[in-house]
């Protein structure tokens, strides 16, 4: 009586073995991109609500919204705008945030006016000299308020709406919230 494994049995045994390891090798990289999506899911969730905080801060405090913003985002003949200008309610100087897509970054600019008769007086965005002239524009700063930004759009009066939507590689979250002005 021989001993051991013929020639078919040792292949068929490699065989299963070679298609476990490929089924186990399949399950740990699905794991593997499993996690990383839901990690770029976590970060997008995190942007968002960062963004949408920042946004919301200023919001309530502003005392004018520069930016005419349409009543819904439905209508066709007056699309709701993907940037938003308010005069900064933290401060009493006279000056402007200004919250505007590049790419896919959002940037909050601090804006004054001015005219250039006068350089140390600053005027509301809207202002006109003696000629019906527009004031000049100084922009203070422009730093990075978020990332991965798709979309943001802004409607309403009071509440305003705000819709944002974050996207990176495969993956896209979208954020709605209302924002009442306490000073609007």
């Amino acid at each position: 009586m021989k001993k051991g494994f013929t020639l078919f049995e040792a292949l068929i045994a490699i065989t299963i073995g070679v298609t476990l390891l490929a089924l186990l090798l399949s399950i740990y990289s699905l794991s593997l991109r499993s996690l990383g999506d839901g990690q770029k899911r976590a970060e997008l969730t995190q942007d968002s609500r960062i963004t949408i905080e920042r946004i919301t801060r200023d919001i309530r405090e502003t005392r004018h919204i520069a930016t005419i913003l349409p009543e819904d985002k439905d209508d066709p003949e007056n699309p709701p705008p993907n940037e938003i200008e308010l005069q900064d309610g933290h401060t009493d100087t006279l000056q402007y945030i200004r919250y505007y897509l590049s790419d896919t970054n959002l940037r909050r600019q601090i804006r004054q006016y001015y005219f250039e008769t006068a350089p140390e007086i600053l005027v509301p965005y809207d202002a006109e000299d003696d000629f019906g002239n527009p004031p000049e524009l100084n922009i203070m700063s422009d730093h990075l308020a978020g990332k991965f930004i798709e979309d943001i759009d802004y409607f309403g009066s009071n509440p305003i709406y705000i819709e944002l939507i974050l996207e990176t590689g495969l993956i896209t979250h979208t954020t709605r919230t209302n924002v009442y002005g306490r000073n609007l």
